[in-house]
């Protein structure tokens, strides 16, 4: 396993003492994901949340450093407990908890990035122990990051788990159950897949509108700012990021394009909408099934609902940037307000997010088997909800960035064993390749996390 060269963003900031501000930022930018780090793991939030309050204190560069360390650290973090563990001959729980981020923040740096020489990394550290506890606390930091950097590869600290499963899950950064089901339904060598591409960082994926040029155009405004795109294997209208940030372009103001994996572009085209159809989007926000669908065939009329004020304002906010107009309520898509009926009732049901743990790596310390069930049980009543809308004919469209048969396969049959009126819909003839070879049965669409992309399952059902 070798490490990984941080390439942050370049920044335009110049002028007079310019070097020194950067030197001062750059030693509290590992304070800063400490911060972040430490109330993530706590409130079991999205790292987003407060990597977006701690982002606006620095420049472009240094903001790339603050969401690699943390994000990184995230993904990797069960394997960093591991090594800490190792290098200061005590159990983790033991470390003073205040010591816990920075060492995990230092140790992240050492064993996975090289862009920061290791004495700063642990010097850094070093001065925050001095800062959060007493003399000893701080000699312990340094004593366990320099032996640390001595064996600054994760393979010099192997993991001696009788357990293979065990084993794996501390050597891939999972929790253990997660790793279990996994290799019980996917087999090995697709586990093994995944577990290696939720550690991997996500590029930016964009969704391009048809009736706005399409990605070819999209791309060659994007690539005239400096940027370079590649077309996105799965949605036709998506488009990779490798380098530059297409938010800071007159593209994005003019609101040419969405940020969407292009797994969830493909997950909503499922099937792909025809002229004029009539879709209600019941649980909506952030908007990206709604504008998948207009961005495919803009004739499509979508009315839009969430459940959450809040996550409503953040709908209308897309809105208002892409220039698209939708009817927007606030609503329970279990006990929705609508008359209906629509052509196409697209769902996306409550879950777990096992899908998305390469973007959100704060989801692996928070899932349980418990909450798998809960989830479940939420998304049957939101579909009990949503059925009644779906006009004869219509098609019921239920989607997930879930991997767990709990909350797919178990939840859509549990539902059609009382709603006889709605069957599975064939997909063969439907999509076209290489979306089609996500089919794994009459109805039933996945995709697993991979590549560039999330992971997703889709349910089409049709009703008599």
């Amino acid at each position: 396993m070798s490490k990984r060269h941080f390439e942050p963003p370049a920044t335009s900031q110049t002028g007079p003492g310019r070097s020194r501000r950067m030197s001062a930022r750059q030693d509290n930018v590992r304070a800063a994901a400490a911060w972040v780090l430490e109330r993530t793991l706590a409130s079991m939030a999205p790292a987003d949340s407060f990597l977006d309050s701690a982002l606006p204190r620095f420049d472009d560069r240094d903001q790339g450093l603050l969401r690699e360390l943390v994000m990184g650290t995230l993904r990797w973090l069960r394997r960093l407990d591991h090594v800490i563990t190792a290098a200061s001959s005590r159990s983790f729980e033991q470390i003073e908890e205040v010591l816990r981020s920075p060492l995990r923040i230092a140790t992240y740096q050492l064993l996975f990035l090289d862009r920061v020489p290791a004495h700063a990394a642990v010097h850094e550290a070093v001065e925050q122990a001095h800062q959060l506890t007493h003399r000893g606390g701080a000699s312990f930091v340094n004593g366990v990051l320099r032996r640390i950097a001595r064996a600054p590869r994760p393979e010099d600290w192997p993991v001696n788990e009788p357990d293979p499963v065990r084993r794996l899950a501390i050597e891939k950064s999972h929790p253990d159950f997660l790793v279990a089901r996994w290799l019980d339904r996917f087999g090995t060598a697709r586990t093994l897949d995944l577990l290696d591409a939720n550690n991997q960082p996500k590029p930016m994926h964009l969704l391009a509108f048809r009736d706005r040029g399409g990605r070819e155009l999209l791309a060659e405004a994007l690539i005239d700012e400096g940027m370079e795109v590649e077309p996105a294997s799965l949605s036709p209208l998506g488009l990779i990021v490798r380098r530059g940030n297409p938010l800071a372009s007159a593209a994005f103001q003019r609101g040419d394009f969405y940020v969407q994996d292009e797994a969830s572009q493909a997950a909503a085209l499922i099937p792909p909408p025809g002229r004029k159809e009539t879709v209600l989007d019941a649980a909506a926000a952030p908007g990206g099934k709604s504008f998948s669908l207009l961005a495919w065939e803009p004739t499509v009329r979508v009315t839009m609902g969430d459940v959450a004020v809040a996550r409503a304002v953040r709908v209308r906010d897309n809105q208002r940037r892409l220039r698209r107009a939708l009817p927007l309520a606030v609503a329970d898509a279990g006990a929705l307000p609508f008359r209906g009926p629509f052509d196409r009732v697209v769902l996306d049901l409550p879950c777990t997010g096992t899908g998305t743990l390469r973007r959100h790596p704060e989801i692996k310390w928070r899932i349980s088997e418990g909450e798998i069930g809960r989830l479940s049980r939420q998304a049957l009543r939101l579909l009990e909800g949503a059925a009644p809308l779906v006009a004869p004919g219509g098609r019921l469209v239920a989607i997930t960035c879930s991997l767990e048969r709990e909350e797919n396969e178990d939840v859509l049959a549990r539902f059609l064993a009382t709603h006889p009126e709605l069957s599975l819909l064939p997909l063969e003839r439907l999509l076209e390749s290489p979306v089609a070879a996500g089919i794994t049965g009459p109805g039933a669409w996945r995709i697993l996390t991979g590549g560039d992309h999330d992971g997703f399952t889709v349910h089409v059902l049709a009703k008599a």
